[in-house]
């Protein structure tokens, strides 16, 4: 459902701040929600983290190298690991390695599991998408809302407007003594109610604002204004099926899509779990040097040696070369570390015959997993079906209920034409004509009501069919 806000977001001005400006449009609302939102920024912290997991599987392929280090004091009879040799006194010894591990064959888990990290990582962006789809629905509401209270503000002070031109031409009437005098004291008191009757639509504006506030995360006590937008409904059209309609939103909303990659995900698990059935192969390479106070520099002399044979009583004398090992003081600590490097290579083969039935456990582990995958998305799919049915419903009877409104608004202005100028004669009280009246803004107030209710109800069908909030559409 990528498309869904496509229109929004050409019109949001990237990165521009809300703060000060004198109105907002509803993609400006969205975008500040969207930025603010502390649930989208923890769907936005779930895809990172599905992201970082993903990163450690590819680099799960690639070889590992380790440095060590190991100084020691040794006392009493030790090896002199750079003689082998042993020794009976107190010496100090150092070991230096540096190791690398490389994996040849893991039973296919390292490739499967690169592929469940890939997969984690499209679910959670779809979680961030749908996270952003809820919110926006929600904004268009609380938007709605205002410009509700906002136009019913409107019809209020258009009733008074006609309250107060009908009390100036009573006041002349009964100046004429056409009326009586007591004619002006109901719409005078009618005056007053439609005074109280804009306070109280002035509050409840303040209070859709407040709400909206508090849904994008913005400070309640930011002064905002919406820009005002037209919100005409286009000629009424033929309802989609419900079947059709649900093929359409299961096709697009990011919450389907992702309970579908949580499946193949619970699927990948259990391809990860069984390589642990399977014999895995590494290989290492190691390079090490030792120290030890105890090595000695070491030098040789050659000299004879003189030795005498006796041969019949004669003593003979005959010389041999001889090599005398000279020892000298302590072997420098990077002298010996040269010397003494050596390379250790080879490969590891493990197989496992054993292991207290852990790697069975972790395989019916992971297969009750993905019948709990396909458990929640099929709940998913019959909690999307009632909610589209619960939708379509609502837009009939929201269309409907307009409908009505609109002929009780219609009855009740020719009802009222005709009692004004009753009262005009003299035929009815200012009783009457208050009571008309009001009879008049309550029905343009349903009607301004029930416009606003079908506009957000087709708005939830827009949600499930993909199309942007910030363009009605009539069904």
């Amino acid at each position: 459902m990528r498309q869904f806000y496509g229109v929004l977001v050409l019109l949001i001005l990237g990165g521009s701040p809300l703060f000060g400006q004198d109105s907002l449009d509803l993609a400006a609302c969205i975008n500040y929600a969207w930025q603010h939102n502390p649930q989208i920024k923890q769907a936005g912290i779930q895809q990172r983290q599905a992201e970082l997991n993903r990163k450690q599987a590819s680099w799960a392929f690639y070889p590992t190298l380790n440095a060590s280090f190991r100084h020691g004091l040794n006392l009493g009879r030790s090896i002199d690991f750079t003689s082998y040799q042993y020794v009976n006194q107190s010496t100090q010894s150092s070991q230096l390695s540096l190791n690398t591990n490389f994996p040849i064959y893991q039973g296919l888990r390292l490739r499967n599991q690169l592929k469940q990290s890939r997969l984690d990582v499209q679910a959670s962006a779809q979680d961030l998408e749908q996270a952003k789809q809820t919110n926006a629905l929600s904004v268009a509401q609380a938007y709605l809302q205002v410009l509700l209270a906002e136009e019913n503000l409107q019809v209020l002070q258009a009733q008074k407007a006609l309250t107060e031109e009908q009390l100036v031409q009573t006041l002349k009437q009964i100046k004429a003594g056409n009326l009586p005098d007591n004619s002006r004291l109901e719409l005078e008191a009618q005056q007053a109610r439609d005074e109280q009757a804009i306070v109280n639509a002035e509050n409840t504006i303040e209070l859709a604002y407040v709400n909206l506030k508090v849904l994008i995360n913005m400070p309640v006590d930011e002064n905002i204004r919406l820009k005002v937008m037209q919100m005409e409904l286009p000629a009424a059209r033929e309802l989609e099926s419900l079947e059709e309609l649900y093929l359409e939103a299961a096709a697009n909303m990011p919450n389907m899509a992702a309970n579908r990659l949580r499946e193949e995900s619970a699927d990948m698990a259990i391809k990860i779990a069984e390589g642990g059935l399977m014999p895995t192969l590494g290989g290492y390479v190691s390079l090490t040097s030792n120290y030890s106070s105890a090595a000695k520099d070491r030098t040789t002399e050659q000299t004879t040696q003189t030795l005498y044979l006796d041969v019949n009583g004669t003593q003979i004398p005959v010389e041999f070369p001889t090599v005398q090992t000279i020892e000298g003081g302590t072997t420098p600590y990077f002298e010996q570390v040269g010397n003494n490097l050596y390379t250790n290579l080879g490969i590891n083969l493990s197989v496992p015959i054993f292991n207290g039935l852990q790697t069975r456990i972790a395989i019916d582990r992971a297969k009750l997993n993905l019948e709990l995958a396909k458990l929640n998305s099929s709940q998913a799919q019959n909690q999307l079906k009632a909610d589209i049915q619960r939708a379509l419903t609502d837009v009939k009877a929201a269309r409907k209920s307009l409908e009505a409104a609109q002929k009780s608004l219609a009855a009740t202005s020719a009802s009222a034409a005709n009692t004004r100028k009753r009262f005009e004669l003299g035929i009815v009280n200012g009783f009457e004509l208050s009571s008309v009246q009001n009879m008049l803004t309550s029905a343009a107030s349903s009607v301004v009501q029930a416009k606003y209710d079908l506009l957000f109800k087709l708005k939830v069908l827009d949600f499930y069919r993909g199309i942007g909030l910030n363009t009605p559409q009539e069904n």
